[in-house]
């Protein structure tokens, strides 16, 4: 008796110009032959939704790679921060920016009858004002000819942007009350879910259609959500694609893109920084609480567990950790190898030099670099990592 295939859906968040994010996404699942049977969208997430379910992956990157604020909002062209703060204080008392750049947009890259026609089925959110009554939209409860209009209506910001009348009645971004159509999806008849979440202003509602789900985020910020640059959206589509494939396995690592590591560099750092950390917490005791105080505060795994065999993202954590906060660059892959040359060439002034005495067992300052590690966890295990690779070949 054969299995039933699952039906998956996509379901892609709001987040303005965070979105380009997505397009790295859908990139990563095409390589991977993850093929969604429904595609489900909030604000930002129906454009690229849209775009995807029409085959028009390529023109969206295309889109995402060029897009300037002017290209979605009617702003003015000054980039003074007091004219702009200005200048949007006025916005929001008279209702809104005007989005027809967006439309027009829309108007060049949307044929409605195309996604009507597409293999995939599209569905979007928006919500209605009066009301904040989120309104749920597959394909085919919108009227015929009007795509755009409800775009633009899951699109609209409020109060940034201006709502979206139809019919007599205004609608603002379906993030305001579902920026994750988890459910949608569901009712559109999917088995598999997964969502697409880029950090946006909105809500997102509890996932309550017990349907297996993962979700593919972001370590890192992917910047403002009104901000559209071609250079962040470049990166936010790499990161998106590095994302998607360390959630299928492809990548490990927990913010940076962490390839096999063929020579066993990663056990033989790892088994050192334990010895050093035991060694300095038979001096200092309270340091082992630090050392996994900063990996809480910064989101990496607990606990710290070495395996020769099979180097767990608990044994990158303090690498990419300190990695992280001295700014190497994150949209390149690394080995864990290159990840650790790339930290040691990041700095001038070694870490390891503000704590001597943790680090040496020089006493006199002991209880100065105790207090020093417990408020700034991160500089700490930033400067036990320094010590250790200062000590493990490269």
């Amino acid at each position: 008796m054969q299995t039933a295939q699952p039906v998956r859906a996509l379901v892609l968040a709001g987040g303005g110009a965070k979105g380009s994010y997505q397009i790295g996404v859908w990139r990563a699942l095409q390589e991977l032959d993850w093929h969604p049977s429904i595609i489900t969208g909030a604000s930002v997430g129906t454009l690229n939704g849209c775009m995807f379910a029409i085959g028009k992956a390529k023109e969206a990157e295309e889109l995402w790679r060029s897009l300037e604020i002017h290209d979605v909002l009617d702003v003015p062209a000054t980039r003074n921060p007091e004219e702009l703060n200005s200048f949007f204080l006025d916005v929001i008392r008279s209702g809104g920016l005007n989005v027809e750049p967006l439309g027009e947009r829309i108007d060049a890259l949307i044929d409605e009858e195309a996604v009507r026609r597409s293999p995939i089925h599209f569905g979007l959110v928006m919500t209605e004002m009066s009301t904040l009554r989120s309104i749920q939209c597959p394909i085919e409860a919108i009227p015929q000819g009007h795509l755009k209009d409800y775009m633009l209506a899951s699109s609209a910001c409020f109060p940034a942007l201006r709502p979206r009348e139809i019919d007599g009645v205004k609608y603002i971004d379906g993030g305001w009350r579902d920026n994750m159509p988890l459910r949608l999806a569901a009712a559109m008849g999917a088995t598999e879910l997964l969502g697409v979440d880029v950090d946006g202003i909105g809500f997102v509602k509890p996932n309550t259609t017990g349907l297996p789900t993962q979700i593919v985020r972001s370590h890192w910020n992917l910047g403002p959500t009104l901000d559209f640059d071609p250079t962040r959206a470049a990166r936010n589509i790499t990161l998106g694609y590095f994302d998607t494939l360390r959630l299928f396995g492809r990548f490990g690592g927990t913010a940076y893109a962490i390839q096999p590591d063929e020579e066993g560099f990663l056990a033989d750092f790892a088994s050192r920084y334990q010895l050093l950390l035991n060694e300095i917490s038979a001096r200092a005791p309270e340091i082992d609480r630090v050392e996994k105080s900063a990996r809480q505060r910064t989101g990496y795994p607990l606990p710290f567990t070495p395996n020769p065999s099979a180097p767990t993202r608990g044994a990158l954590a303090p690498l990419e950790l300190a990695a992280e906060r001295l700014h190497v660059p994150e949209d390149v892959p690394y080995t864990p190898k290159q990840l650790a040359a790339a930290f040691m060439a990041s700095f001038d002034k070694d870490p390891a030099d503000r704590f001597p005495a943790l680090l040496d067992g020089k006493d006199n300052r002991l209880v100065a670099e105790r207090a020093l590690a417990t408020a700034v966890p991160e500089e700490f295990v930033t400067a036990l990592v320094s010590r250790t690779l200062a000590e493990t070949p490269l």
